[in-house]
């Protein structure tokens, strides 16, 4: 390693806190490869309101489970 961190995945906090209250959503992001929790992380990055990162979370539940 050459001592920098990746931030590839440093997870929103927002993210983190609406996985936390969907165990449902938070068992679908750990099933996703890398490149989908890649993708997932950069679009909780780009959320403005609870309410999208609600729709975030609902969407992993919806369509991973």
């Amino acid at each position: 390693m050459d001592g920098k961190a990746d931030n590839s995945y440093d997870m929103p906090m927002g993210l983190s806190f609406q996985l936390g209250t969907n165990p449902k959503a938070m068992e679908a992001y750990g099933r996703l490869s890398d490149e989908e929790k890649r993708l997932v992380v950069e679009a909780a990055r780009n959320v403005t309101t609870k309410s999208e990162m609600r729709q975030i979370v609902a969407g992993l539940e919806q369509n991973f489970c």
